[in-house]
């Protein structure tokens, strides 16, 4: 009786492994210059070492797959000011400064991927909606520390902080996205603390009308 071959399941661990190969091969070609609307699967599979097939089993399409580098460029970048408040060790203006050159560094670490993202999204809304709800997890935890200060009595009482979150999220990755992809990393910490001073005086402590 002949035999039957079936394909061999796989593990959790397998799975990883393979993804995490197809987003670094992808970034490595990014970061070597190629275009992401020029980058088909074939170049991308043959980078990471696995067949064309094989990438379909882990990603639908490429734009997955973009989606997929986003998260895992959010997810650390999100972390980078998780710890971050108005007062305490670390709180302040400078503080905030601090905050936002390393977030400039984490973005031109990964300018290639943040490039990519812009540029699809342009055009893909599905790249466009994803990005867009990330950034609301920003908003959302200015939003929080804001109201901490309402509570707190640090707040002025025209600032509305639902409005006043959304406007610090959105402001602040739009002026570090563009400075990272066309301005000069030796303005970096320069960007870094005008954009904090303009927040911290512009929200965070503004004074009473």
């Amino acid at each position: 009786m002949p035999s039957i071959t079936r394909p061999r399941p796989q593990g959790p661990d397998r799975r990883a492994a393979v993804e995490a190969q197809v987003l670094a091969a992808t970034e490595k070609l990014l970061v070597e210059g190629v275009p992401f609307t020029e980058l088909g699967v074939q170049r991308i599979a043959t980078e990471a070492g696995i067949a064309r097939s094989t990438f379909y089993l882990y990603f639908r399409d490429k734009t997955e797959l973009l989606v997929r580098l986003a998260e895992s460029l959010k997810e650390q970048l999100f972390d980078l000011g998780e710890d971050w408040r108005p007062t305490g060790p670390g709180g302040g203006p400078d503080g905030l400064a601090a905050l936002f050159e390393r977030m400039i560094r984490y973005y031109r670490d990964h300018g290639a991927v943040l490039a990519a993202i812009s540029e699809t999204a342009a055009y893909d809304t599905v790249v466009r909606d994803y990005w867009t709800e990330e950034i609301s997890r920003f908003a959302e935890r200015a939003v929080a520390r804001l109201q901490e200060e309402r509570e707190a009595g640090r707040l002025a009482p025209d600032v509305d902080p639902a409005v006043a979150g959304w406007t610090l999220a959105v402001g602040g990755a739009q002026v570090i996205a563009r400075h990272v992809v066309g301005g000069d990393p030796s303005a970096d910490a320069v960007i870094a603390r005008e954009l904090a001073l303009s927040q911290w005086h512009g929200v965070y402590r503004r004074p009473a009308g």
